[in-house]
């Protein structure tokens, strides 16, 4: 069955990173989990969190509920990042002794020191309620070989529900031309408002890798306004997805539009922007922003990044923050 090898078991988070010695622990630690009306996919450890554990005596399980945190998902707006909840049903025998295996007494040997992406499993009993249920581990924490991935493999997927998160590929941003998020804008207000400058941020001659080596990069630079042919103006905006709140600006804006800029109108711009001063100190979150990618030609000159409301910050090509000018806000703002 699809996603299961992905889901279920051994989901690496860290890479092998030496031993450590853990003290034996003497019996299995789970209890029995306490039933709950709702599934929370994924769960959390807000108020209400629900604790794993084994399936409580009487509980009669009618299917099995699989949560995929970290899931994606296609539609005609393009790829989601979210979570999947799958509801699984068949034979559940097999399922509910591979849980009720016992966990390893903790081991007083060396264990890799590795952290594990447990499953979130949860059963639905036959009066609607639900458990998280806690997979076996060994001695080591890991989940333990019972054969609980062969026994899902059995199930079939009767529903799934996917709930977004955020846009990672928009395909009208793709056929736009720009990018679908944004990325850093001002990286919390980098330049001299926060005292670096851009061979802090960028150095001129390389781009710091560890301690002592350097990778050459040629940092970008404002063309010169006679060579610039025209600008793309790609608009984003922060959104909340499912009632959370707006992620700063720069960091998790979406794809809102596209804009055009003719060769004059692009040369006032630019030439605005190489003249705006060192952005003040600024705590104020942005909800609509631009990225200008200059042309010269049929290539890409520069790009440059502006806030259109909140701090209204102009981000230059070396991530410099500048205090956008109204003239420049003005040229930059869509028509309502």
């Amino acid at each position: 069955m699809r996603r299961t090898a992905a889901t279920l078991l051994l989901g690496v988070v860290l890479a092998l990173a030496g031993c450590a010695i853990l003290p034996g622990l003497g019996p299995d630690p789970r209890v029995a989990a306490t039933p709950v009306s709702t599934v929370t996919c994924p769960e959390t450890f807000a108020e209400g969190y629900a604790e794993a554990g084994l399936v409580p005596e009487g509980f009669e399980a009618v299917a099995v509920l699989r949560c995929e945190p970290y899931a994606s998902h296609q539609d005609r707006d393009g790829v989601w990042s979210g979570s999947r909840l799958e509801r699984l049903e068949g034979e559940l025998e097999p399922v509910l002794a591979a849980l009720a295996s016992p966990s390893d007494p903790r081991s007083n040997g060396p264990c890799p020191a590795v952290a594990y992406l447990a499953p979130e499993l949860w059963l639905e009993g036959t009066s609607g309620d639900v458990v998280r249920v806690a997979v076996p581990a060994d001695g080591c924490g890991a989940p333990k070989q019972v054969g609980l991935e062969a026994a899902l493999d059995t199930l079939a997927v009767a529903d799934e529900t996917f709930t977004p998160a955020s846009l990672v590929e928009s395909i009208a941003a793709i056929q736009a031309g720009c990018a679908t998020q944004a990325g850093m804008l001002v990286l919390a207000g980098l330049g001299e408002a926060n005292g670096l400058d851009a061979e802090q941020v960028m150095p001129e001659d390389g781009q710091v890798i560890g301690e002592e080596h350097l990778i050459p990069y040629e940092s970008p630079a404002w063309p010169d306004a006679s060579e610039v042919t025209g600008a793309l103006l790609c608009d984003y905006v922060t959104t909340a997805v499912s009632g959370t709140a707006p992620a700063p600006a720069g960091d998790a804006g979406v794809f809102d539009g596209v804009r055009e800029l003719t060769a004059s109108e692009a040369r006032a711009v630019i030439s605005d922007a190489q003249l705006a001063p060192a952005a003040p100190t600024c705590a104020d979150v942005a909800t609509r922003f631009v990225v200008v990618h200059l042309r010269a030609g049929e290539s890409t000159a520069a790009a440059f990044t502006v806030e259109l409301d909140g701090c209204r910050r102009l981000a230059d090509p070396v991530w410099n923050a500048h205090a956008a000018s109204p003239d420049l806000l003005a040229l930059l703002t869509p028509a309502e």
